[in-house]
């Protein structure tokens, strides 16, 4: 539960950011068609969440394997 708290708690502004830039800059090359818009938030908003996933979990990976290690001392 933890891990899916902080998880969510970092993809929140990770992702509000990348929403908004990706809004601008499709502006910016007048691109305003909402279904090309959906299409490039959900590419970028999923890699973005696969990366943000790896290292949470790699993240606690490393702090399971030192409590495994503690706990056998």
């Amino acid at each position: 539960m933890k891990e899916a708290i902080i998880d969510t708690t970092i993809g929140l502004p990770i992702n509000w950011f990348f929403a908004y830039i990706t809004i601008v800059v499709l502006m910016l090359f007048e691109i305003n068609s909402a279904f090309v818009i959906s299409i490039v938030q959900v590419v970028v908003l999923t890699i973005l969440a696969i990366i943000r996933k790896y290292l949470v979990r790699i993240y606690f990976k490393q702090g399971d394997a030192y409590e495994n290690t503690k706990s056998r001392d």
